[in-house]
């Protein structure tokens, strides 16, 4: 198999094309031994095993064999060409392979993708302002309030039937996404008055009366986090039913042993004010090492495998946890969502390769024993059994995966060690965070 001629041309600094010709007799004799192997397996009527002629074998496997010989060979041959010119693969390579025919060399074309070669320049003088991680006391207030408003109860109004702010309503409505298929909803419960935009349809419940029917337009803005609807308009049929207000439990100590495992309200407070600013503190950390790989990248330009932007592409996507439309709505906002997300899928993907390099320019590793101290550290991070924790990551390609974001980690803490990080007078709050 290392009989194979192998040329490689460069399309891109990331796009490669192997032109791969494996030679005849090596292809012969990869056609001999598969026929040898089958006709020691066949049971042919009038044959002992290992008797029936060639001619008999291609009659009846001549397809099978020839597909799995091809195959073969060109899983070889490319293994084989891949490691010869030393090319970092990502992704799955675009064949251009015709067949296989006895007596005549396998010629094929392979384009793959590759990691981009970053040659690491200076890393000096890198600078970057630190916001605060101070809390103020109405954040701490609003977290409390989120308390009071998750243990609400709610109870019926009897006296008044015009919906308030505030109050939560049942409703039946139907939507139509412009000019879609309808959707019907039965007994959704609704906060009058909320909604992040001055339409939204629960802002204009406010003032309308149990027992209606209501024909509402609502337009959505163009940035509400639900791509399927940002930037589209939706017609609503709705029927108001029932009318409840939340009657909310004392902010008192009871409140704070009851739902917040605490002995009193000041230490509750105290609890989630430590939560708040380990928060912070993480967010101004992530800031700094935001603007540091900004300035490095900006130092590096270099190609980015577009596969790899892909993927990434389409994690961020899956991560959203989005409700797309149904039917032909779906590809059109999927394609616009891929669209908004790329950009910040390719900075990701390019940021990591950067980090990659630089932890092989300056050796860089983490050794096993980190990698499952790690594991452990997951596992008391998000309060799960460790054997669980491990068994996620058995797997070769997730323990590498650890592996690497450790890598990247350091090399982070590298740069901000070498860096002027000064304060900030801003701070950045949970709506600043990517």
């Amino acid at each position: 198999m290392d009989e194979s001629r192998v040329t490689l041309e460069d399309l891109t600094p990331v796009r490669k094309r192997l032109r791969i010709e494996v030679p005849a007799d090596a292809v012969n004799a990869e056609l001999e031994r598969a026929f040898q192997r089958v006709g020691l397996r066949a049971r042919l009527p009038g044959f002992r095993p290992g008797k029936a002629p060639r001619t008999v074998l291609e009659r009846i496997f001549g397809d099978d064999v020839r597909r799995e010989v091809l195959g073969h060979l060109v899983e070889h041959s490319f293994a084989h060409a891949v490691e010869e010119h030393r090319l970092a693969v990502v992704g799955t390579p675009d064949l251009d392979v015709e067949g296989l025919t006895a007596g005549e060399p396998l010629r094929y074309a392979a384009t793959v993708e590759v990691r981009p070669t970053i040659v690491v320049g200076d890393l000096g003088g890198l600078a970057a302002a630190r916001p605060s991680a101070e809390v103020p006391e109405e954040e701490v207030e609003r977290i409390l309030g989120a308390m009071r408003e998750s243990t609400a109860q709610l109870r019926p109004v009897e006296d008044r039937t015009t919906v308030e702010t505030g109050d939560v309503v049942r409703v039946d409505l139907t939507s139509r996404l412009e000019g879609g298929e309808p959707a019907r909803r039965e007994g959704a419960l609704l906060e009058a008055g909320g909604g992040s935009f001055p339409l939204a349809l629960e802002r204009q419940l406010v003032g309308q009366h149990r027992g209606a029917h209501l024909s509402l337009r609502v337009p959505y803005p163009a940035d509400y986090p639900n791509a399927g609807l940002a930037g589209k308009t939706v017609d609503f049929e709705v029927d108001v039913g029932d009318i409840r207000v939340k009657d909310l439990p004392p902010l008192d100590d009871d409140f704070a042993r009851d739902h917040g495992k605490c002995e009193s309200l000041a230490e509750l407070r105290a609890r989630i004010r430590a939560d708040l600013e380990r928060q912070a503190a993480a967010r101004a950390d992530d800031a700094v090492r935001d603007a540091l790989v900004e300035q490095v990248l900006t130092r590096h330009p270099f190609d980015v495998p577009p596969s790899l932007v892909e993927r990434r592409t389409d994690a961020l996507i899956a991560s959203l946890g989005l409700r797309l439309p149904e039917g032909p709505e779906r590809e059109r906002a999927l394609g616009e969502l891929r669209v908004q997300v790329w950009p910040r899928a390719e900075k990701q993907v390019r940021a990591e390769l950067l980090l990659d390099a630089i932890a092989a320019c300056d050796g860089v590793t983490v050794s096993d024993e980190e990698v499952a101290a790690e594991i452990v550290a997951i596992a008391a991070r998000e309060r799960r059994v460790p054997e669980q924790v491990r068994a996620l990551y058995d797997r070769p390609e997730a323990r590498a995966a650890l592996r690497a974001k450790l890598v990247r980690d350091r090399v982070l803490a590298g740069l901000v060690a070498r860096a002027r990080v000064v304060p900030s007078a801003g701070s950045v709050g949970v709506a600043d965070e990517k």
